[in-house]
């Protein structure tokens, strides 16, 4: 049996340090340089990873201020927009555009939101002047999407853009840029749903704080839900960390259960919501399907039916 030893405390901080002044030599902005090296934090699975001595997948960064955030996000859409300048297969390039937007959550709080919105002109020849948007496509336009918005794979600059979506942007040497939210790190840690990956790196303060319920967690492999914004993309991870030989108790699963229950998922817009924060490129089919539904027909049923659909 492999032995995996965890990581500690010195070497991740060293190691985060390490990645963060990386990612930075390559941005050629130095007032969005200033700003990042002020705003940024660090939190999610990477750190937990790193204690549990397995591989990274990927970083992923948070800001403190809506200000970096978007101008993080507009940094990037104009770096993707000026590598897609040229029309392909006769239609027009996607063309990501930076927004800010206010939604009331489940919760009825008003949240601030920066978010890129992408449009494309998808098949359509450039005359015709209407636009379709991603989640109006179809399952191989929707395909077509996703390879499209990635950069040239023989490019190999150092974080680059991959792949942009509605709440961040992927970039290539395993860093993923968050811009849907932004705040301390209590206020980030809010839309968490699993206590293990509240620990968090302050990169200004080179602070490295693990929360005592979190090394817990992990020393135990167990979840423990906070109870999230987003109890239906829980259901989803937790599937995913259960794959991995975590344990859940039935009280816990209750309480994402309870809190899915107090949610009007027949209504369109409630449900497209709760759904960002699963897989996007496939739940925009679910999410179209459910759109152009009757109220009536939108039940536990139907939607299990277009979800196993999706996924196997």
């Amino acid at each position: 049996m492999e032995i995996h030893y965890g990581r500690k405390r010195k070497g991740i901080k060293k190691e985060l340090d390490a990645k963060i002044n990386d990612w930075l030599l390559t941005i050629d902005d130095e007032n969005l340089v200033k700003l990042i090296e002020k705003n940024v934090i660090i939190t999610g699975g990477s750190i937990a990873s790193m204690l549990l001595g397995e591989k990274v997948n990927d970083y992923d960064v948070y800001f403190r201020n809506k200000e970096t955030a978007r101008a993080t996000a507009e940094y990037y859409a104009k770096k993707f927009n000026e590598k897609h300048t040229e029309k392909t297969n006769n239609a027009l390039p996607y063309t990501p555009e930076v927004r800010e937007e206010t939604i009331t959550n489940i919760k009825g709080e008003e949240e601030e939101r920066v978010i890129i919105f992408i449009k494309s002109a998808g098949i359509a020849a450039e005359e015709q002047g209407e636009y379709s948007y991603f989640e109006q496509m179809s399952e191989d336009s929707a395909i077509e999407f996703v390879e499209s918005m990635a950069t040239d794979r023989e490019d190999k600059d150092k974080y680059r853009v991959s792949f942009l979506s509605q709440n961040a942007i992927t970039l290539t040497d395993s860093v993923q840029i968050i811009i849907r939210f932004f705040g301390n790190p209590e206020e980030i840690h809010n839309n968490y749903d699993f206590e293990h990956a509240c620990c968090y790196y302050d990169y200004s303060e080179k602070d490295l704080v693990l929360p005592a319920s979190a090394l817990e967690c992990l020393l135990s492999r167990t979840l423990i839900y906070r109870g999230s914004l987003y109890p239906i993309a829980s259901i989803f991870r937790m599937k995913k960390f259960l794959g991995r030989g975590w344990r859940i108790t039935a009280g816990q699963q209750l309480k994402i259960m309870w809190q899915i229950s107090e949610i009007d998922l027949s209504d369109y817009n409630t449900l497209r919501e709760q759904l960002t924060g699963v897989d996007l490129a496939y739940m925009y089919q679910l999410i179209e399907a459910l759109k152009d539904a009757d109220h009536e027909k939108i039940n536990s049923a139907y939607v299990s039916t277009i979800i196993d659909k999706i996924f196997d």
